[in-house]
């Protein structure tokens, strides 16, 4: 099959210790294009992408938020509008801390679509990946070599397990979500003007084009990919992302013990996810200078924000011992 170029959304905050990885390992599978929108970065993560923009590798824009707006959907209907990203074969939506992982043929998004025949969305599963019991912010390691074990596909520890993001033909679609395109009269749609399978390229049923985001025992299919959702990483990295909030909320607190126990999911070995590239490609772009600088200061402005949490006795104990205190709800 000839080669399909693909654009890859996605908006951040306070991201810069593992930008690179991210965007490296995305560019090895195939990705040709990086749109990145950035809002409210306090940690320099904006300062890298600008650098980025400016060396070639990726376009970047600042997303400013009112006091009612969401960074994700603000920065989609962004790029739903630019033509340049509609003029793309493809697009992908994941956030910073997922990676879309192929595991059929060379390990590429060319391999996925090879295996998905003519599809026009391809949804493809979370396996959340755990913290391994990990407790260190650790910025010189990989985060997809360190963190290798995940959730279940098929017996759901919960049910954000079966969530999935979408692989689509933009030109397809009337507009950009978190999880998935969407259509504005789906209900007008003949069957079969659309094909969207699952990560095995077996159809989606037709109601998928009114809505969701997540699988169902029937639709659930990862034979060809999975998205590892690295949403916690270790307990120090978790600290971290409570004070940067998530990708569609300005609110913190969603952050809380709950949110740790529902993604800390360790019960399976995965390891399948193709690391060999990534640090030959890093290593290409930290021979500019101004970027490695920048790469730096990102890393030093978040140990110091992890020292400073750290003298709260509740977080401390947490990376001590894995657990929260019993009154971290009621802070």
């Amino acid at each position: 099959m000839a080669h399909q170029s693909t654009v890859l959304i996605s908006t951040m905050k306070n991201e810069g210790p593992y930008l690179l990885e991210w965007l490296a390992y995305h560019k090895s599978i195939g990705v040709d294009s990086f749109l990145l929108f950035s809002n409210d970065c306090t940690d320099g993560t904006n300062l890298m992408l600008n650098r980025l923009d400016q060396m070639g590798v990726i376009r970047h824009h600042d997303n400013p938020q009112g006091p009612r707006m969401d960074p994700q959907r603000s920065a989609y209907s962004r790029a739903n509008r630019t033509e340049w990203v509609r003029e793309h074969d493809w697009a992908l939506i994941v956030d910073a801390d997922e990676f879309v992982n192929v595991k059929v043929g060379d390990h590429t998004l060319s391999a996925l679509h090879d295996a998905c025949g003519d599809a026009d969305a391809i949804s493809i599963p979370w396996r959340l990946m755990g913290s391994c019991d990990e407790k260190e912010f650790d910025p010189n390691r990989l985060v997809t070599e360190r963190f290798t074990r995940g959730s279940t596909f098929d017996e759901p520890e919960n049910g954000l397990v079966w969530g999935f993001k979408t692989l689509f033909r933009p030109q397809k679609f009337d507009y950009f979500g978190v999880h998935r395109p969407k259509l504005h009269k789906w209900e007008d749609m003949p069957e079969g003007q659309i094909k969207w399978v699952n990560a095995s390229g077996k159809d989606m049923p037709h109601k998928v084009l009114k809505g969701g985001w997540r699988f169902g025992k029937d639709t659930l299919g990862y034979d060809y990919a999975q998205v590892n959702h690295y949403a916690i990483k270790s307990r120090e990295d978790f600290l971290l992302k409570r004070l940067r909030g998530t990708a569609n909320s300005k609110n913190k607190d969603r952050i809380d013990t709950d949110y740790w126990g529902k993604y800390d999911l360790n019960a399976n070995e995965d390891a399948s996810i193709q690391t060999a590239q990534i640090r030959a490609i890093m290593d290409d772009w930290l021979q500019d200078a101004d970027l490695a600088a920048l790469h730096r200061a990102c890393i030093h402005a978040s140990r110091l924000v992890l020292n400073y949490q750290l003298e709260v006795p509740e977080y401390r104990e947490f990376v001590d011992t894995g657990k929260f205190p019993q009154n971290e709800k009621d802070k």
